[in-house]
């Protein structure tokens, strides 16, 4: 039988392993046949992050295309600064067999790249230890490592998200978050200071989301957003 179907899902696809974590919302259309279904669709970066022996870079860029098989393309990108380049991380490539690759302004040699994202100085300057935290790295993004305590956490709590963050002084923070309903987004940010804060996302249409905030301090936030993707 023949197939024209629209299936949209403005969020919860998720994308995780290997150190990435990411949340996307889009559209997919199935035409084909019953016998032949062909997909067609992007779903665009929400909100992510890419986890790295300890070092957390926000995704910037990102989507996952289907274009007639279910082996979806992906494309994340991560930015960051360190030291005197600035680093790039981009996951590209089929979901099944994704390539990592890390790139600099200017340009570094790959090793050079991931040591002075690391440990903040050239690849001829680490001791074995980080040389040894290096190779586990590569590992990880490879897909030769196993899940962490985070993401075995998030999975038997139920969230949607859970994240360990640092600030710049190297304090611990975590944030939790989870979809009350199809369009409603809560998250909870606590400190090491033990200052808390609820934050609320609801999506009014595609373009219009109304976020607030309130912390135990007393503090309050609200604010109307329009978005628009061309």
């Amino acid at each position: 039988f023949p197939l024209d179907l629209t299936i949209r899902a403005e969020n919860r696809i998720f994308v995780r392993g290997r150190g990435v974590d990411a949340e996307l919302g889009g559209q997919l259309a199935l035409g084909g046949t019953t016998a032949n279904v062909i997909p067609s669709g992007q779903f665009d970066l929400i909100r992510g992050r890419i986890n790295i022996l300890g070092k957390r870079l926000v995704l910037e860029e990102g989507s996952v295309t289907l274009q007639g098989d279910f082996d979806p393309r992906l494309r994340l990108v991560a930015r960051t600064d360190a030291g005197d380049v600035t680093v790039l991380i981009v996951v590209e490539g089929q979901a099944t067999e994704p390539n990592i690759a890390f790139r600099s302004e200017p340009q570094l040699p790959e090793d050079e790249v991931l040591a002075r994202l690391l440990f903040g100085k050239s690849i001829e300057n680490i001791s074995p230890l980080q040389a040894a935290q290096l190779a586990s790295a590569v590992a990880t993004l490879a897909g030769r490592g196993g899940d962490g305590i985070v993401s075995r956490l998030r999975q038997s709590t139920g969230l949607d998200d859970l994240d360990v963050t640092t600030d710049a002084a190297g304090n611990v923070g975590l944030r939790a978050g989870k979809y009350v309903s199809e369009n409603v987004y809560t998250n909870v940010e606590i400190d090491s200071a033990g200052e808390a804060q609820i934050n609320l996302n609801l999506d009014v249409t595609d373009s219009i989301t109304v976020r607030g905030g309130a912390a135990n301090t007393g503090e309050t936030t609200l604010g109307i957003f329009f978005e628009r993707d061309y």
